[in-house]
């Protein structure tokens, strides 16, 4: 059965602390995170959710739950993908990971979108949203000098 699994993994001018504020700040998560705002008591087995616009136009909610969480190096949260057309009983797990090494974070983004209906057009649209997410993370930190 293949896997679907996108893998992102950069490199970023920060320390963990400024990137993990940059993963659970709503005001931060907007300005990467196609508008979105990212809400949770961030404990584990609490709710997760973004709240945004697509491209400003289309209202998003998207929700999951806080799996495991180690401040500062690990977020690893499931997303419901049932509001997807494609999926009608979905769950993509998420990871982000964090490691310090020479002044820089590395931050590396896991999404396990799953199997079943839709799983492939699930995971051409995580490819393209994770790009796009890395790309803004990027830009939040490396274009500070």
């Amino acid at each position: 059965m293949k896997e679907f699994i996108v893998k992102r993994k950069t490199v970023l001018n920060a320390t963990p602390a400024q990137v993990w504020d940059a993963l659970t700040n709503p005001e931060k998560t907007r300005k990467y995170f196609f508008h979105c705002k990212v809400f949770s008591d961030w404990e584990v087995g609490s709710n997760i959710t973004f709240v945004g616009r697509i491209f400003l136009i289309k209202k998003i909610e998207m929700k999951g739950i806080i799996l495991e969480i180690i401040p500062g190096k690990l977020l690893k949260y499931s997303l419901d993908n049932t509001h997807s057309k494609e999926s009608t009983s979905s769950f993509s797990v998420v990871t982000d990971t964090l490691s310090f090494e020479d002044s820089k974070t590395t931050l590396t983004i896991t999404d396990d979108v799953g199997q079943g209906e839709g799983a492939e057009e699930r995971y051409k649209k995580s490819q393209k949203g994770w790009t796009r997410i890395i790309k803004g993370l990027r830009d939040l930190f490396n274009s500070k000098h």
